[in-house]
């Protein structure tokens, strides 16, 4: 095998060894410390009942002490102001029962929080956000039902339902629309999505290994 074939085969190997390393579950803290922008509405879940009167929104968290907004993916359990131990994982394979979501359902949240989210968001297009997420995940998932009774006022009804429609339209007319980074975090109360923030220490670890090996890949290219 001459020295550049060889070369590749090995950067291939590391780029997947890399690639293995940042794609793996790891444990994290998580507490729910709050409602940001949100409506309240009424739901029916499959496994927690009927007519059940929840906040569809922004939620406020702390994943390993730090703060971060995120939505909940998984409207079959309840959720837990205590801290909580959860893992993170990539986004398509939760949430728990009866998840997982899968790749496709994974991707058209990607778009709409690129689209959509801002840390200044209205209540009305936060609880439009939270309620097409859930219905985007329980689409993707096998045995479980999420269903959207109503929303408390009518004008503000009207307005997120409005809202809802216009990210449906969205995401049916750009398939190749912008993805945001997200993660999931899954633990014993609800599944949450949040944005990917990297461990500075990989992340500086794996682009060292990256240079040091693109440097000897070269000086070994050049010498052949």
């Amino acid at each position: 095998m001459n020295h550049t074939l060889k070369n590749l085969l090995l950067a291939a190997i590391g780029v997947s060894s890399l690639a293995a390393i940042a794609l793996r579950a790891d444990p994290v803290t998580v507490q729910e410390a709050g409602v940001g922008p949100a409506e309240t509405v009424w739901i029916d879940s499959s496994t927690l009942g009927n007519s059940l009167h929840v906040y569809a929104g922004v939620l406020t968290l702390n994943v390993n002490g730090v703060a971060t907004n995120g939505f909940c993916i998984d409207p079959w359990h309840w959720s837990d102001s205590s801290v909580q131990n959860y893992n993170t994982v990539v986004l398509g394979t939760a949430p728990k029962a009866p998840g997982p979501m899968g790749a496709a359902a994974a991707t058209q949240i990607e778009q709409l929080w690129a689209q959509f989210y801002s840390s200044s968001m209205s209540n009305v297009n936060a609880a439009a956000m939270q309620i097409e997420i859930w219905n985007i995940v329980d689409a993707g998932v096998a045995g479980g039902t999420f269903h959207l009774d109503s929303i408390d006022g009518a004008s503000t009804s009207t307005a997120v339902l409005a809202e809802i429609t216009t990210m449906q339209n969205f995401l049916a007319n750009n398939p190749n629309a912008v993805t945001a980074d997200l993660i999931a975090v899954t633990g014993p109360g609800q599944d949450y999505v949040i944005p990917n923030v990297p461990d500075g220490g990989v992340t500086l670890c794996m682009l060292g290994l990256a240079f040091v090996g693109l440097v000897a890949f070269r000086k070994r290219f050049h010498s052949c």
